[in-house]
């Protein structure tokens, strides 16, 4: 029976992130507040000037 992973190899970064619950709610929260603000960004771009 062979195993794809050693024993001194850690999780890829996307298998961390879904463990640690917390981690995928600062990851959640920070693609929130970069979604906001670049719509905000976008969105005060747009307005014609008068």
């Amino acid at each position: 029976m062979s195993s794809d992973t050693t024993d001194g190899d850690s999780p890829p970064w996307p298998q961390q992130l879904l463990d640690s619950e917390w981690l995928l709610a600062g990851a959640a929260i920070l693609y929130f507040m970069v979604s906001y603000v670049l719509w905000g960004v976008i969105d005060i771009f747009t307005v014609p000037a008068g």
